[in-house]
């Protein structure tokens, strides 16, 4: 989940820009949520954060696990990787399995004061932040953080969240101010 809390000076003069042309913030925080799950949205097409980090390819256990639920002929008759089951591993991205649920999954929830963005899948944060075999004995192995969301390694909001927040503000302004006129 992504939450923002804002303190920032810029952010609250903003806000109470909006709020003295329109008395209602409710749809900038909605224009916020949506952007901000369209940046999430973006990571999987890139196969990288936010920040254009690249997520860490896929382990020789993920790919193989992947075939294996595809079923059908992903090998010859000599064992060996078929044609078919090579491409299915060329095109294999890091996160997006036979569901692509973890992609998909994005809700926000926007109210006068906060936004709230968040994935609904039980998962997300252990692909968001990682971890360890140690810490989730029931992993098959390692999972290295591959971050969709725009936070930073504690969970905060990062650089990109905050410019994403003051970007969609001042844009949302410019309309209000745009319409008055």
């Amino acid at each position: 989940m992504l939450e923002i809390q804002s303190n920032d000076q810029i952010v609250q003069a903003l806000l109470a820009k909006i709020v003295a042309a329109t008395q209602n913030t409710e749809p900038a925080m909605r224009a916020i949520g949506e952007n901000l799950m369209e940046v999430s949205k973006q990571s999987f097409e890139k196969s990288a954060s936010p920040a254009g980090i690249p997520w860490a390819s896929n382990t020789q256990t993920t790919i193989l696990r992947y075939l294996e639920q595809l079923g059908g002929s992903n090998y010859n008759k000599a064992g060996k990787l078929s044609k078919k089951g090579g491409e299915r591993v060329m095109s294999k991205k890091p996160l997006i399995g036979i569901s692509k649920d973890l992609m998909r999954q994005f809700s926000y929830v926007a109210t006068w004061d906060s936004v709230t963005v968040s994935n609904s899948m039980v998962y997300a944060a252990m692909q968001q932040f990682g971890g360890t075999r140690s810490q989730f004995p029931k992993l098959w192995g390692d999972i290295p953080a591959r971050p969709f969301m725009p936070l930073d390694s504690d969970g905060k909001p990062d650089d990109i969240a905050q410019q994403i927040v003051v970007e969609t503000i001042q844009e949302y302004i410019n309309d209000v101010i745009n319409s008055q006129n």
